[in-house]
């Protein structure tokens, strides 16, 4: 593959940092630090172009806190001046980074995402007539254990410009969790290159160990193949790779091996023994309660209706693509929100 050059001098162009700011203020049209990053838009702009060319680029520092997703992760949140800036990278290098890749990678990636990659499974399972093993792995704390000289290798391989690589060697570093390792899980520049640190793993196993049935969506994986002494086999292989090419490992509470015949958890979906896609118990508990805090927080006032809008119609749009519509009714016929789950049921079954 030929290595991209003269890409340094397109993320510095004045037009094109504009349109990165477009990119980043999407859904943050009220935050403090967009309304006074945009109140000087035009002088910010070119101090940031200037900042580029004179090297090395100053980042800010970051914001920390906590979220559940549903276990806690700490995220640590770019200053909206470098939030720009990544999104000025991302637009330049990602698609010349995407070309490389297998299709059956999921994740951060136009046209795809994890409805595709569920839908995907399901297709396999259907070639395999249900015949066959599960092998589903994850890497542990992924984000927090990327090595940088493994992922500035990989940039290497792909980019010629070494301004280019200079600007992403210095926002790696800075996004350490330690010295030489991690990056911040908030930062959209950290979502491609976690696809491209694993892109090495994909080929590994579609070409080398060939693997035809196999995806990936971040660093979940599956693979299905012929029998339970291949599962495992395949299993060393990876785990063999993982740790000695990129300095990672699996995660050993998350490594299944499962007939496929069997129930499977796919990306938070079951596919059960009858081939139809459920949701996970887990989640429908999540909502329940879940409807508990929006009511009272409507009620007493610390939650607006746009976000209890939002927060059912994301419990919709994960059912709308599995055998959910009667389980989706019982919940709202028995906890609801100002009625927002049975208009949403109802415009969905008007849409369909």
């Amino acid at each position: 593959m030929r290595r991209a050059r003269h890409l340094f001098d397109r993320i510095a162009e004045f037009s094109h940092l504009a349109r990165a700011f477009v990119g980043a203020r999407r859904r943050k049209r009220s935050s403090a630090e967009l309304l006074e990053f945009t109140h000087d838009l035009e002088p910010r702009l070119w101090a940031m172009r200037r900042a580029l060319l004179a090297g090395p680029y100053p980042w800010g520092e970051y914001r920390q806190f906590w979220i559940r997703d549903p276990k806690p992760r700490l995220i640590r949140a770019a200053p909206f001046a470098d939030r720009v800036l990544h999104h000025a990278i991302v637009d330049v290098l990602d698609p010349i980074l995407r070309r490389g890749f297998i299709a059956d990678s999921y994740a951060c990636l136009p046209d795809r995402g994890v409805h595709r990659a569920v839908a995907r499974f399901v297709q396999f399972a259907r070639e395999r007539r249900g015949a066959g093993y599960v092998l589903q792995c994850d890497i542990k704390s992924y984000f927090a254990s990327v090595d940088h000289q493994v992922l500035n290798a990989l940039l290497a391989r792909r980019v010629a410009d070494r301004r280019l690589l200079e600007l992403l060697r210095s926002l790696i570093e800075h996004g350490a969790e330690a010295p030489g390792i991690g990056m911040p899980i908030g930062n959209l520049t950290s979502q491609m290159f976690a696809n491209l640190y694993l892109d090495r793993l994909d080929h590994f196993v579609r070409e080398d160990l060939r693997v035809r049935h196999y995806l990936r969506y971040m660093d979940d994986f599956i693979l299905l193949v012929g029998s339970r002494d291949e599962a495992w086999a395949r299993l060393g292989d990876i785990e063999t790779f993982v740790r000695e090419r990129l300095r990672l490992r699996l995660n050993p509470r998350r490594v299944v091996v499962a007939p496929l015949a069997s129930p499977v958890d796919v990306l938070g979906y079951v596919q059960g023994r009858d081939g139809r896609l459920r949701i996970r118990r887990r989640s429908v508990r999540r909502l329940w309660r879940r409807l508990a805090v929006l009511e009272h927080g409507l009620r007493t006032h610390q939650i607006e209706w746009p976000s209890v809008r939002s927060s059912v119609a994301s419990w919709m749009g994960l059912a709308r693509h599995a055998h959910a519509f009667a389980l989706s009714r019982s919940i709202f016929a028995r906890r609801d929100v100002r009625n927002i789950g049975k208009r949403l049921l109802v415009h969905d079954l008007a849409m369909h």
